[in-house]
């Protein structure tokens, strides 16, 4: 897997879901509602908050720790 930035995952993300930036998303164990990935790009520009690596796997958008990995993203499902 290539590693890469929260925003470049995001990026080949809604690429990969082929609807674009407006492809709904949600942070796992928040009970937020869904926010864009276009919402997620702005937020994370605006508070500068990108630091570590970032891969993309059939999960999500996985941040690379030293004891392993944790899904930051995931693609909301569709009802």
């Amino acid at each position: 897997m290539t590693e890469m930035t929260l925003i470049e995952a995001l990026e080949k993300l809604a690429l990969i879901t082929k609807k674009g930036l407006d492809e709904p998303i949600h942070i796992p164990d928040n009970a937020n509602e869904p926010v864009t990935i276009g919402e997620a790009i702005k937020e994370i520009q605006d508070h500068a908050s990108e630091t570590g690596d970032y891969t993309i796997s059939s999960d999500g958008i996985q941040k690379t720790e030293e004891n392993g990995s944790k899904i930051v993203y995931q693609v909301k499902e569709s009802k």
